[in-house]
């Protein structure tokens, strides 16, 4: 084989491999969305089979499918698609326990280019009245809502936290959702407030702790309507309230060094439990202890706080200087007492960094006669 032969034979071979190089299969899709409309629960699952067409010129395989929810079952074709021949991919969604709107995605991963392809699957669902009531038991005319309690958490002080119910139009007329009475540090509203039938909104709060009347827990109300634009036999106005509960503590993260050892300390000479003498059923049993600031910077009492109806707790002052000592009396009011003893907490907070809120148990025996 002489030079030229040599060189053209190599050439050859080198376009016939840049040939391979660039023949790949192309992914054409003949449906990337499929709106599966208005659905029954009650119906169950429901499939939708989105075509691809292999507009390469080498064999089209499918790798993969990955869907954003487990609500979503997929297959898909798992032979090799020839150039110009025709696959699937075939969704299931679940409705099950999933009211109101959805839009879910699938991600087809293959050998071609491009290599990933994003489908999605979208519908309303229209819930079983147990799922309803299982899932949206309170109600606000034809506005359904997940609960009637909204619990924030725990939010510092300087600091915010938003928080949300889910709430769901069971009625065939369009709502308009209002917020009404909420509390100065509360911003309230339904996001969206207009909702369609059979959609959801969220019932969301912006609870601002520096404006908040408390320390510790906070429990508020505010009350949610919900008005159909066009009132009818099965589109009802109505009004329910809720409550938004949040537990406001002091931020210490700030602290320097220096300032941790200049910390107030809240030392309780009674120790964790405060014990009553025995009284009468209906009389007040009083007891006392002290409180003293054992720390370098002034002590502040927050808080004097019981989640027991009959308990009542003052403190002689709130402010103590290094040193000082305040007296804090407890009062019960055994008339509210339902057994013969009672065994209630009081929660004592302070602006101590490290135990700024002390729990006490308060025990004492109440005679009937």
């Amino acid at each position: 084989m002489n030079n030229v032969t040599r060189r053209l034979t190599l050439c050859l071979v080198h376009c016939a491999l840049c040939l391979g190089c660039w023949a790949q299969g192309v992914p054409l899709w003949l449906e990337t969305s499929h709106d599966f409309g208005t659905i029954r629960e009650q119906d169950g699952r429901v499939t939708t089979a989105m075509r691809v067409v292999n507009a390469g010129d080498s064999a089209l395989l499918l790798l993969r499918v990955h869907t954003s929810c487990g609500c979503t079952a997929v297959d898909f074709t798992r032979e090799p698609i020839a150039p110009g021949g025709t696959g699937n991919v075939t969704v299931t969604y679940s409705p099950k326990n999933r009211p109101g709107e959805f839009s879910k995605d699938v991600w087809v991963y293959c050998n071609g280019r491009p290599g990933r392809s994003q489908l999605t699957i979208t519908g309303n669902v229209i819930p079983e009245q147990r799922t309803l009531d299982e899932q949206y038991p309170v109600s606000a005319g034809s506005l359904r809502l997940s609960g009637a309690i909204l619990p924030v958490g725990e939010v510092t002080r300087p600091g915010s936290r938003n928080a949300y119910l889910n709430a769901y139009n069971a009625s065939t007329d369009t709502l308009l959702v209002t917020m009404l009475h909420a509390p100065a540090h509360i911003r309230a509203s339904a996001l969206p407030d207009t909702v369609p039938p059979g959609s959801t909104t969220a019932v969301t709060v912006f609870f601002d702790s520096r404006r908040a009347p408390l320390w510790g827990l906070n429990v508020d109300s505010l009350d949610v309507l919900a008005e159909p634009l066009h009132p009818n036999a099965e589109a009802l106005s109505g009004i329910t309230r809720i409550e938004v509960m949040a537990n406001v503590r002091e931020d210490f993260e700030q602290l320097t060094a220096r300032d941790r050892e200049r910390a107030p300390v809240a030392m309780l000479d009674c120790g964790e439990r405060l014990t009553f003498e025995p009284v009468r059923h209906g009389q007040q049993a009083r007891q006392s202890f002290t409180i003293t600031n054992c720390g370098r910077d002034a002590l502040m009492l927050r808080r004097l706080w019981s989640g027991d109806s009959a308990v009542t707790a003052t403190a002689s002052q709130t402010k103590l200087k290094h040193g000082k000592r305040a007296t804090i009396t407890v009062t019960v009011d055994t008339s509210k007492c339902r057994s013969n003893v009672f065994n209630a907490l009081l929660n004592v907070m302070t602006n101590d960094p490290d135990h700024p809120n002390q729990i006490l148990r308060l025990v004492g025996e109440v005679r009937q006669q």
